[in-house]
């Protein structure tokens, strides 16, 4: 155990240095983790819909078509006369519905596990936060069984259920912006590799995004039905997503230097295990870092530039 680890919260965890044994491997021939519980959802195309080729194929079709129909159409455009109809805004109202209640129960679902995964690693051994860790880092008796592996997987065949809002905008006659194309593609990818590896961080990503999901897609639902919300309350909306990259990605990062005491070798051993589960957690954070520029950016021209263009036009 390496000289500098130094004792953390009253010596029931330990903080190390990252294990530089697997931080820098490839991730190849690592065999696929526990799936979902056997008779849910998907669970016998697990192996099937983990191949990397299903995100890849995916992710590249969808961000190479909306770069084609952007240079093509150019702005302006009008919407298709489908998106015209009552059907069609009742539909977009339906589908922000559903994502809504879907991120509502994925994120209670989640919380619910988390809470008592912890509990339970918690009563069997008297370690402290080192418990806490373990629930969350161990994959014989944490999180990953007890819930993560069946809303994690279903949380990434949602990204791509979600191409949904990149085709609405489409069909009302709107060029998807760079951050949309590469949030929606850059989720799908992100997710697959959290899951395929079975990496720890990845209740990160699972809870934080189904949070903002649940209020944003709510906020779509209200705006459907032309009920008026604050422009406050997206400023808000946008102000915490960027919070959730921060905030979120940091909290990742700090599984590299966390090691949990396992009962079972009787000595502490490293949240992360395998280069699979490193890649995914630099995979997942160097995603988030453009991402995190982009909504700045985003951010800055809806709420700061807007406001200075209202402000010149009304003098």
């Amino acid at each position: 155990m390496a000289s500098t680890r130094t004792i953390f919260d009253n010596s029931s965890a330990l903080l190390s240095s990252p294990p530089t044994g697997i931080i820098f491997k490839l991730p190849i021939g690592i065999a696929f983790p526990q799936g979902p519980p056997e008779g849910s959802l998907f669970s016998s195309s697990f192996d099937r819909l983990m191949d990397i080729r299903v995100p890849m194929t995916i992710a590249t079709i969808y961000a190479t078509c909306v770069h084609i129909l952007n240079r093509s159409r150019g702005h302006g455009t009008e919407p298709v006369r489908f998106a015209r109809t009552t059907l069609f805004k009742w539909l977009v109202i339906a589908h922000n519905l559903f994502l809504c209640v879907y991120s509502a129960w994925t994120c209670l679902g989640m919380i619910s596990s988390l809470v008592r995964t912890v509990t339970e690693t918690s009563r069997s051994h008297s370690r402290g936060s080192s418990n806490f860790w373990r629930g969350l880092c161990s994959l014989k008796d944490g999180i990953w069984g007890h819930g993560l592996n069946y809303y994690g997987f279903l949380f990434y065949l949602s990204k791509f259920y979600e191409i949904l809002d990149t085709v609405i905008i489409l069909a009302k006659g709107k060029s998807p912006s760079l951050l949309q194309t590469y949030h929606h593609a850059g989720a799908m990818l992100s997710m697959w590799a959290g899951i395929r590896f079975a990496s720890p961080p990845i209740w990160i990503f699972v809870v934080f995004n189904s949070l903002i999901h649940t209020l944003m897609y709510f906020y779509y639902t209200l705006s459907g039905l032309n009920i008026k919300v604050p422009k406050a309350v997206k400023r808000a909306l946008t102000t915490i997503q960027i919070c959730q990259f921060l905030f979120g990605g940091s909290l990742a990062i700090v599984h590299f230097f966390i090691y949990y005491f396992d009962p079972s070798l009787g000595q502490y051993t490293s949240c992360l295990v395998n280069p699979g589960q490193t890649f995914a957690l630099w995979f997942n954070v160097l995603y988030l870092a453009p991402l995190t520029y982009l909504f700045i950016g985003f951010w800055i021209d809806s709420y700061v530039h807007s406001r200075k263009f209202y402000q010149t036009k009304v003098q």
